[in-house]
């Protein structure tokens, strides 16, 4: 959405808190949804605001995240279960593709940490057999999500091998002799 079509994005947000007794708009809180909501297409929002008002799943104003839910979600967004499949995806291709002689240069950081340090590349590309490249697309899948969730959460150990002695070493005594 562009300014030009802030007019009609306020009559659509007027027009959806009508369907919601005791909803109180600002001017303020229109200009955060307004923003929240600017990369869709204002007739985007216009069928998002028209399938909550026929849907009846709300008591409240829908927030504006149930309005982007309504739209389908965010664009260009992957979820994390997709992802690990992708990542996986790409894995074996490379090692379809160029086999171990080619040390892949991978754009995710949780892929390149898999690869780099739980499977070295090409130490698992000479050796895997390609029968048992099913179960480790299921552990990469695997691996790959608890990796993502660590990250998010702020557990994700540092690689470097120095920094992670230290990390590990936190509260536990140290002896000087």
């Amino acid at each position: 959405m562009t300014s030009e079509n802030l007019d009609r994005f306020v009559k659509i947000m007027m027009g959806l808190a009508e369907n919601f007794p005791g909803t109180r708009l600002t001017g303020a809180g229109i200009d955060m949804r307004f923003e929240a909501l600017k990369e869709f297409a204002i007739d985007q929002v216009s069928k998002a605001a028209t399938k909550l008002i026929q849907t009846h799943k709300y008591n409240a104003m829908p927030t504006t995240a149930d309005i982007i839910n309504a739209m389908g979600g965010m664009p260009g967004r992957i979820d994390r279960d997709n992802r690990a499949e992708i990542e996986a995806g790409k894995v074996l291709d490379h090692l379809h593709c160029f086999g171990s002689q080619v040390t892949p240069s991978f754009d995710d950081p949780i892929t390149k940490h898999l690869m780099g340090h739980r499977w070295r590349y090409r130490s698992w590309a000479s050796r895997v057999k390609e029968d048992d490249l099913k179960w480790w697309s299921r552990d990469f899948v695997r691996a790959y999500k608890a990796h993502a969730v660590a990250a998010n959460a702020g557990f994700y150990l540092p690689v470097n091998p120095v920094v992670r002695r230290v990390v590990h070493s936190v509260g536990e005594r140290t002896k000087f002799c």
